[in-house]
This record gives structure tokens, sequence and C-alpha cells, in this order.
């Protein structure tokens, strides 16, 4: 009786997050023209009328215009994080390419990223692309927690049933009372936030039928922890 609870909620959830998909894709198909259309204005409205370019409010018009098309191109991510093309791949060689690419962007911002490998690594089946955004998002999470600079360490493992993700930042941590709600879309503790970032991770984790988890004190960083399967 208690597995078929479990089932009935996880199908409860599953036909949930469907609903919630199908309506965030017909908002964001309906809200993307007339952002088109409103970019447009302001470019053709900057070529007409070049000392805009100096106009402190037009400034602020492309800046939040920019925040918008950003908002929308994460909604696009998030309706589709759970639509995966796998094959199979080593996920270490691919965090190489990952770490390598990441590291040379974040030079100048003083911050570095290591990864470490704590064991042989297997083949598992993959999205590629899923899981470069995964991690992306995560290193990204990781960098605007140290605004001052520091370390990323990525450490991966296999434990025989599961590759393991860690990555680790040497920022102020997670308040306590943030934590239950860090997976959750919309919901953001950050100044310009979308709310989406760590969602797409958690969608993009599932759809592999893995977990992701956070540990973090106050003052200590803040530890993602991601669990692929070996067989889903």
């Amino acid at each position: 009786m208690k597995n078929d609870s479990l089932a009935a909620d996880q199908d409860r959830n599953d036909s949930i997050r469907s609903e919630c998909r199908t309506l965030l894709s017909k908002v964001s198909h309906e809200i993307r023209n007339p952002v088109a259309l409103i970019n447009s204005f302001l470019q053709l409205l900057l070529s007409n009328h070049p000392e805009l370019s100096d106009d402190c409010y037009y400034q602020k018009l492309l800046e939040n215009m920019n925040t918008l098309k950003d908002l929308l191109d994460e909604l696009t991510s998030y309706n589709h994080s759970n639509v995966l093309h796998t094959e199979e791949v080593n996920p270490y060689l691919l965090l190489q390419q990952i770490t390598a690419d990441a590291g040379t962007v974040l030079e100048s911002r003083q911050i570095s990223v290591e990864l470490s490998k704590q064991s042989a690594i297997p083949r598992i089946q993959l999205d590629p692309l899923k899981f470069q955004q995964l991690c992306f998002n995560l290193i990204r999470n990781a960098t605007e927690a140290m605004p001052d600079g520091g370390t990323i360490r990525i450490a991966v493992s296999f434990d025989g049933d599961n590759v393991i993700l860690t990555f680790s930042d040497e920022g102020c941590g997670i308040p306590k009372e943030d934590l239950p709600t860090l997976f959750d879309p919309f919901v953001t503790h950050k100044k310009n936030g979308t709310g989406l970032g760590l969602a797409i991770c958690r969608e993009i984790v599932t759809a592999h039928h893995g977990t992701i988890s956070v540990h973090s004190r106050e003052g200590e960083g803040a530890h993602f922890t991601v669990c692929l399967p070996l067989v889903p």
C-alpha cells in the first residue's frame, strides 16, 4: 500500500510538472513576440537618434530588455530540461573540457576551477549538452557566491552504482532558511536572479534518474552533490 501511495504521489507530481511546462511554454511564446518587436524598435530608435547611446534612461531600457530576454531563454531551458538525447559518454572527459573553458573565462574574476578524479570513472548514458548545461549552471552559481574571487572545486568519483559529482565554492554559504526552496522554480534569493538556474539543474538530473542535493553552512561555502546512476 505504501509503494502504491508513493507511486500515486509521483504520478500527480509528474502531471503537475507537465501542466506547468505547457503553461510556461504558452506564456513564454506569447511574450517572446512583443519582446522581439520592442527590441527591434529600440534598435531603430537608436539608429535614428544616435545621441540616445549616452542617455541613461535609454541604457536602463536596454538593460531591462536584456534581463527579459535572459528570463525567456531560461524559461525555454526549463521547459526543455527533461527532454534528453543520450549517448554513452565518460562524464570525466566532458568535465575536463567544461572546467578548462570555465577556468579561462573566470580567470579575469580571480576565480580558479579545480577538477579532481577520485576513482576510475565509467562511461554512462548522458545527454552531453544537458550535462554541460548542468555543470555550467552549478559553476555559475558558485561564481556568484564568490564576488571577491576564490576557488571552485569539482570532484568526480564512482561508488559502484553512481557517478558522483561535487561542486564546492568558498562563498559565505547559504542561509539555513533558504535551503528547503533552493531548487524550486521562480524562487530566488539573489538580487537579479530568475529562480530558474538551480530548478533547471534539478530537472536535468531528475531526467537522468539521478539526484541533486546541497550541504551548506553560513560562512563555510556550499557543496552541491549530483549522483548519476550507472544504469538508469
